[in-house]
Parts: structure tokens; sequence; C-alpha cells
């Protein structure tokens, strides 16, 4: 069968107003559960008090900066790899920069070799990485790459490494830096199905009290919230949407209002919500793109056109930073699939631990040490170092 469609608002969704980018209001229907179990669910959450805002903790793995450690973890779990199809052992990173050195964000690559035609764009740090496992096990040798930024284009010959990973390639363009990004899209991708029933109420508050801090340490910065939510193809609500949107208080009322239900198995319909948030929301040009991914299962082995491989090329032609999150109860094949969709597009793998003392037991992660934080502390730090152009990693003094 054809890959899920994005879903379309049911009847008895939530009306939420807000202004579009010309200020002209407009309303969208933002789907939540149906209207009674809404109604219901509300009366009996106004008899309890809603929970802290900073208190599910979490550890980052930076493994593309830590590249060596990876690779160990690559050589370890070769199982993993070969059964969800990742080929992440071969990199080639390129750094596009203005004459002095500073970063170039939004500059576009084109790579033309043997694999074909793969394309590209740089984040806040002025970085792509290249991984020509993911674009065809004969996407090595000699490559003709093509870089534009602010009206200048270079082309050179680039030879994609046959194993490992490739030197650099610094990009040095003559054109002023656009400066720091003005504009955030900021996306959550949130399996909702029973499974995380015993974390899902922390995290959907702890996501609105990060949107907020983030919009006031960056008063500047135009941001757009929306969240994607997805269960299994037999569920009532497979998935539900909110689409990007500046109305913080809105995206706030919607995301409380969406609880735990569906499944039954272990595997979810992954893939379906990763189309529906990479390809269904309208993710602005000249923004900086993020999409959070927090989950608990591996995708279903649905026949489809759009998996987790193609969600991860494509975020990384778009420039959408896949920040993913392990949830309690993910397993070795969720933290193999996660680490890879972080390392595809330069962000660390974030997995929930015990320390809080929240959920059902929490993995950890197969790796030679970790930091551990407040989740809502860790992804606020991600997402503004990203605004600030620095490129997301480990917590400071720890990588």
């Amino acid at each position: 069968p054809a890959p899920a469609a994005p879903a379309a608002a049911p009847a008895g969704g939530e009306s939420v107003a807000f202004a579009d980018e010309a200020g002209v209001t407009v309303t969208t229907t933002v789907s939540v559960e149906a209207v009674v179990e809404v109604e219901e669910r509300r009366d009996l959450d106004a008899f309890q008090a809603p929970p802290p805002a900073r208190l599910l903790t979490a550890a980052t793995v930076g493994d593309h900066d830590r590249r060596g450690n990876y690779l160990s973890y690559l050589a370890r779990h070769a199982y993993e790899a070969q059964r969800l199809g990742l080929d992440m052992g071969r990199r080639q990173r390129f750094v596009v920069t203005d004459l002095q050195g500073s970063p170039l964000r939004e500059a576009d690559l084109v790579v033309e070799g043997p694999a074909g035609r793969v394309v590209g764009k740089t984040h806040g740090d002025g970085r792509w990485d290249y991984f020509p496992g993911l674009a065809g096990q004969r996407a090595q040798g000699p490559a003709l790459v093509t870089v534009r930024a602010g009206g200048a284009t270079q082309r050179l010959q680039v030879q994609l490494p046959a194993q490992g990973d490739g030197p650099d390639v610094v990009v040095r363009l003559p054109v002023q830096p656009p400066g720091r990004a003005q504009r955030l899209d900021l996306a959550f991708l949130i399996d909702v199905t029973g499974s995380m029933e015993d974390e899902l109420r922390y995290v959907n508050q702890e996501v609105v009290g990060i949107v907020e801090r983030i919009r006031g340490a960056h008063p500047e910065v135009a941001v757009r919230v929306g969240a994607v939510f997805y269960r299994d193809r037999s569920d009532r609500e497979p998935l539900q949407r909110i689409r990007l949107t500046r109305d913080a208080q809105g995206f706030a009322q919607a995301m409380r209002g969406v609880h735990a239900s569906g499944g039954g198995d272990y595997p979810e319909d992954l893939h379906a919500g990763l189309e529906t948030a990479v390809r269904g929301l309208r993710w602005r040009a000249d923004a900086a793109r993020v999409l959070v991914v927090i989950a608990d299962a591996p995708p279903q082995r649905y026949p489809t056109r759009f998996g987790h491989r193609e969600a991860m090329l494509e975020a990384s032609a778009r420039g959408i930073r896949l920040l993913p999150v392990a949830a309690s109860g993910a397993d070795r094949e969720v933290e193999f699939l996660f680490r890879a969709m972080a390392t595809a597009t330069g962000t660390p793998y974030v997995y929930l631990t015990d320390d809080s003392g929240v959920g059902n037991r929490h993995m950890e992660a197969d790796t030679d040490r970790v930091a551990v934080e407040y989740f809502h502390d860790a992804l606020t730090r991600l997402i503004r170092s990203e605004l600030l152009g620095e490129g997301m990693h480990e917590p400071p003094g720890f990588g």
C-alpha cells in the first residue's frame, strides 16, 4: 500500500486562531482526541496539578563529534545496521565559510557521482555531512560537488571514500555571511501509543516549557511551533497534526489535550509520522529547522516508499535537524536508528534516564561516557546553540 498521507483534522478537533506570515488571521483545526474523550479527560485534569516543567532527565551522545567512538559502536551493532538497512560507516564532511572563515548557513550542495545526484544544505555552523552509504553502495570514487551560497558558486572534484571517512572539505565563498537565523521552525514528532503513557504527560508539559523558554531568550527570532503525533495504522487516529504556528498558547493547549492510546504490539508506524512531519509540515526557507523525534519503539515494516532512510536523506537535503529522543522501553534497534538519524543531520542522540524517577526503566546508551542533565535544559541548550550558529553538541566541557 501507498504510504499514509498527512492526516486531515477529524471532526471534533480544536479550532486555533493565529496570524500567518502576512499578518492575516487564519483559523486552523488542531487534531487532538475525539470530542467526548477530550472533554472527559479535561474534567479529570482540572483536579490535577500539571507536572513540573523541569523534571525529566536526559543524556546526550554526540556521535557526530566523537566519530571514532561512533565507528566502534557501529562495529558492535552489525545486526541492527543490517536489520534497518543503514550504512553509516563512511562520511564526507563539507564545511562552507566566507573568505574570513565564518560559517555560511543555508548553503546548497549537490554531489554528482556513481550513485546519482544527492543534495544537501548546511546548518547554522556551516557544516553538511554526506554519508555515501545512505545514498547507495555505489557512492564512492570521484564526484563533482557544486556549492552555492549568497549568489556565489564553486565546483570541485572530490574523492568519496570507499571505506572510513574522507578528509574534511572546506569551501570558502566570496560572500557576506547571512548572520544568525532570525526564524525558527521547531516541530515535535511524538509516539502517542499506550506504551508512552508513563511519560507522555511530562513530555507534553516540558515541550511547552521549552518553547516558552526559547521564545523568551530569543525575542528577536520569529518562532513557529508544530507537532505530529503517530500511533499505528490499525488505531482509530493513526496520525494527528498541529500545523506550524506562531500561536504558542494555542499550541500549548493542543499539546495538553493529547493522550496516549492505541498501539498493541511493540513497533509503531514511525515511517508515517516521519513522512507527515518532514513532508507535511510547511517548513520555512531561511529558518533554523528542528524536528524533535520522541519515541520508544522501532518502526513497523509496512511496505512504504518513505521510510527512515528516505526521511534521513530528505531532512539532510532540506536542512532539517532531526533531534531524536528515546523514551523508556526503547531497545537497541531504537538506539541504533536514532543515533543514525542524529548523525545524519549533525545532532546528538538524546535519551531519557532513570535519574528523574519518572516512567519505566530507561536503557543506557552503548557508549563510553555521558553527561546527565534535565531534559528541559538539554533541548533548550541544543536549540539555542543552533540559533547561535554553534551547532548541536554535548554539554560544554564534556565532549
